[in-house]
């Protein structure tokens, strides 16, 4: 009896990993006085390309709840003007019900220069994005 307990336990498929988040920091978004262009509208993803620093970061903003709020896991460049972002969901079944803008920091890839950058794209989808050239 024992034996067969034992076996029955932890069949099943094994669990995929979830994939390891490349955000260096995350903080909750600053307004527009503090720091251009502000959050996004609610339900909207927006970025801001830092070229105040080597290498350059990337700044997604985006909406979501803690604990469930997508987070960056892979950032390309399509392209020398394109910057794609892949994010994942976060494997947490306590969402919280806060609902607030989020941002997180990546660092570019430096095959080609920050401010060559015309396009942001989050998940396949082009984002509003604002440049920050001084500090």
């Amino acid at each position: 009896m024992a034996l067969g307990s034992c076996a029955a336990h932890g069949n099943g498929p094994p669990r995929e990993e979830q994939p390891r988040s490349i955000a260096v920091r995350s903080y909750p978004a600053e307004t527009a006085d503090t720091s251009p262009p502000g959050p996004p509208l609610d339900g909207m993803t927006n970025a801001v390309v830092d070229a105040t620093i080597r290498p350059a970061n990337l700044v997604v903003t985006m909406w979501g709840t803690p604990g469930c709020m997508p987070y960056p896991v892979e950032v390309g460049w399509l392209n020398d003007t394109t910057v794609e972002v892949a994010t994942a969901r976060a494997d947490d079944a306590a969402c919280s019900t806060e609902h607030l803008a989020v941002s997180q920091v990546v660092v570019l890839p430096v095959e080609h220069p920050a401010d060559g950058v015309r396009t942001v794209r989050v998940d396949g989808a082009t984002v509003t994005f604002a440049f920050r050239t001084d500090q």
